[in-house]
């Protein structure tokens, strides 16, 4: 079957006349459902398919009247990196998303525009793709939208989206029948050739015994005749062996005793790269590599000028030292791509043939030992950011960083760094790229390991290659470097904060967007009255609220993204082991009390909890690098609740350190300089909370917490 871009896509509707009853939205899913494959006319009494063709759009248009009317796509989305993506369907009727027979987005029943959302993680290749809808009357609206790693939220694109077409024949396409006489005379050159010697016959089949017999290598006493002559005659085979191959199997034979030795692990990889022909692409020391007659097939795609280091596939010298183990085995057995600028690919050559290769490279390179563990702190981390960026080293201007591409030529993405190498090779590389690869044209940012940027960390060359290898470590997509991101309306805080009050992804329908000067930006949630976001540098781009109707949810514009945990800031909790509630906002009880604003226009937010008046007073801190957040939270009460508790963070992993600080899944630390004792981490199933008692001295309590991340 030949793959064709686009969705197949089929339109039917409903079989009732006049003013008979129409099909709901039970009926057409639970016909979509259950019936695998093409429609034929009659599938299902009440529905009849009307249409049906290629589509790169989800589209209503594709409809063949405006009521009791269904759509259904189904094909395959591509997805080139492994990660969390977030589908949506909006649409009037009902609709609904599958990716791999699984169901994703659930928008059921009869309604006007609605949008409903899900989430599954998907690994790098083809997942199979349906989307149905219905219209039963009204309006008549269908979008189907994703959010991935490196990209927000946007309509799926026709660019990744495909369908097998079917398999073509021939015009005038005869079956194959035997020609006896044909038959007759490929026995006799079977057997005169002695192809037996080497190949089988099936079970039922003649007997056919070869008119010579091969020789072993044994009783072989001359390796320059018989198929190793310069030019094979008589019963000899003609292999067509170039020059090279006849003196290397010459060579063997005449050191045929060392055949029994076993081979040491340099022997076995430059066997198995022989053997599978691996030398035609790569060289490795100095054997293969495309010969000239060849190198013209290898070319670049796009514009981009890479030369050669774009054309030609790496080399392997040293291989087994510069890339994890695993990620080599993956690349052999199932393949990756990594270089977006290069045309040929490598082909898979199947487990059983190559899994044990990745080993032996690293035994036979000297990358068969542990690498220097890197202890870089989350501050660390924040260093090999700014490095990364435009104000910094500026590594973006030359590579793809996820799903954002470079500022210039298309390099290799740098988020797949830390995964393909290993730590020791990238901290060589750095400092000397043209002795690892030579002819790159990767500059040298440490020439003789002296850094070229000396205001991060004093220019300590060790400092700033691992800061660089702790940030790509973690989730840098979660914080792309600066200079990747413009926003098309920005809205900047230069003197004073500035609100911004809208659909905030992540902190709901009634958010408040705050960006500060210092450049560390929240948004608070005035449905469930919590902290939702924090994030840092640019604030949040307009555009999309102030373009036509203003639809939809709008992401932060920086980096460095935290989502706090839903559901409500307190609870009163009548054990230490009680479940937090779920409940939250009016329905548990919590009522909005509005915000006033300091002398730098800072809001303030004001709510109320069981007859507790509480103030939620975010205040930005300039740090050493990205800003921080101190957060004074104030109770009064006249008659305060015992077993008051307020829930500051929530994670997979949450640890206090030796300063009485508390880190939160590595990326987060909270520290409380009023009350450093109070908080208590405890774990609930899977998940692990930071609470801190809300303790009242005559009326009043206070939870001051510093936010560093």
């Amino acid at each position: 079957h030949d793959e064709l871009a686009g969705l197949r896509f089929f339109a039917f509707e409903s079989g009732h006349e006049g003013g008979q009853p129409a099909s709901d939205a039970a009926l057409i899913n639970a016909f979509l459902d259950s019936y695998p494959g093409d429609f034929p006319a009659n599938a299902r009494a009440g529905v009849r398919l009307t249409r049906s063709g290629v589509s790169d759009k989800f589209e209503v248009q594709l409809r063949s009247r405006n009521d009791q009317f269904g759509l259904m796509f189904e094909g395959d989305l591509r997805v080139t990196i492994e990660g969390e993506y977030t589908f949506w369907t909006a649409s009037d009727d009902g609709s609904r998303l599958y990716l791999d027979g699984r169901l994703v987005v659930k928008n059921d029943g009869q309604h006007g525009n609605v949008e409903e959302t899900g989430k599954l993680t998907l690994a790098p290749g083809k997942h199979a793709l349906r989307v149905t809808f219905f219209d039963q009357d009204g309006g008549e609206e269908l979008a189907v939208s994703w959010q991935g790693p490196g990209f927000r939220k946007q309509q799926i694109p026709a660019g990744v989206l495909s369908h097998l077409g079917q398999s073509m024949r021939p015009t005038g396409a005869i079956e194959f029948t035997v020609d006896e006489a044909k038959a007759g005379k490929g026995r006799t050159y079977f057997q005169q050739y002695g192809c037996a010697n080497c190949h089988g016959l099936p079970d039922n089949g003649p007997a056919l015994m070869a008119a010579f017999r091969l020789r072993n290598f044994a009783e072989l006493k001359s390796p320059v005749s018989g198929c190793l002559a310069d030019q094979p005659a008589g019963e000899a085979a003609n292999y067509q062996l170039s020059p090279e191959q006849r003196a290397a199997i010459r060579q063997t034979l005449a050191n045929r005793a060392s055949l029994e030795q076993p081979l040491a692990p340099a022997q076995q990889v430059q066997h198995t790269l022989a053997r599978l022909n691996c030398f035609a692409c790569h060289y490795r020391e100095a054997d293969g590599g495309p010969i000239e007659e060849r190198r013209a097939y290898f070319t670049s795609i796009g514009e981009a000028d890479l030369g050669d280091e774009g054309r030609l596939p790496p080399h392997l010298s040293g291989v087994g030292a510069k890339l994890n183990p695993g990620w080599l085995k993956q690349l052999l057995t199932t393949g990756t791509k990594v270089r977006p600028y290069m045309a040929t690919r490598m082909p898979v050559f199947g487990e059983q043939n190559v899994a044990q290769l990745a080993g032996q490279f690293a035994k036979a390179d000297g990358g068969d030992h542990p690498d220097r563990p890197v202890l870089a702190s989350l501050e660390d981390a924040k260093f090999g950011r700014k490095l990364v960026g435009a104000t910094g080293l500026s590594c973006i201007a030359c590579h793809n960083f996820g799903g954002f591409k470079s500022l210039g030529i298309p390099a290799m993405s740098l988020t797949e760094m830390t995964k393909r190498l290993r730590k020791e090779w990238f901290h060589q590389y750095l400092v000397n790229p043209f002795a690892l690869r030579p002819g790159t044209r990767m500059p040298s940012f440490w020439p003789d390991r002296q850094a070229a940027n000396t205001e991060i960390l004093g220019g300590n060359t060790d400092r700033q290659i691992d800061a660089v290898w702790a940030f790509l470590s973690r989730d840098p997509e979660s914080s792309p470097p600066d200079g990747l991101i413009q926003g098309r309306q920005e809205i900047i805080a230069d003197n004073e904060a500035v609100i911004y009050r809208h659909f905030i992804e992540g902190a709901g329908s009634r958010a408040i967007g705050v960006g500060y000067p210092e450049k560390a930006n929240l948004a608070w949630d005035a449905n469930q009255l919590r902290l939702a976001l924090i994030w840092q540098g640019p604030f949040i781009d307009a555009a999309k609220h102030r373009t036509g109707r203003g639809e939809g949810y709008q992401g932060p514009l920086g980096y460095n993204v935290v989502k706090f945990a839903e559901g409500p800031p307190l609870a009163v909790l009548a054990e230490a082991g009680s479940p937090w509630p779920k409940e939250s906002g009016n329905a548990a009880g919590f009522r909005m009390r509005g915000y006033q604003f300091d002398e730098q226009m800072r809001p303030m937010f004001r709510f109320e909890f069981k007859g507790v008046q509480v103030t939620d007073y975010p205040v930005a801190i300039v740090g050493a690098i990205d800003a921080n957040f101190k957060r004074t939270l104030t109770f009064t009460s006249r008659q305060p609740p015992s077993d008051l508790w307020f829930r500051a963070a929530t994670g997979s992993d949450i640890i206090q350190t030796a300063d009485g600080a508390w880190t939160v899944d590595g990326r987060m630390k909270l520290k409380f300089p009023v009350a450093p004792g109070a908080a208590v981490a405890r774990k609930l199933n899977t998940q692990t909370e930071l609470l801190v008692p809300v303790t009242f001295t005559n009326g009043r309590a206070e939870i001051v917490q510093e936010i560093v991340w």
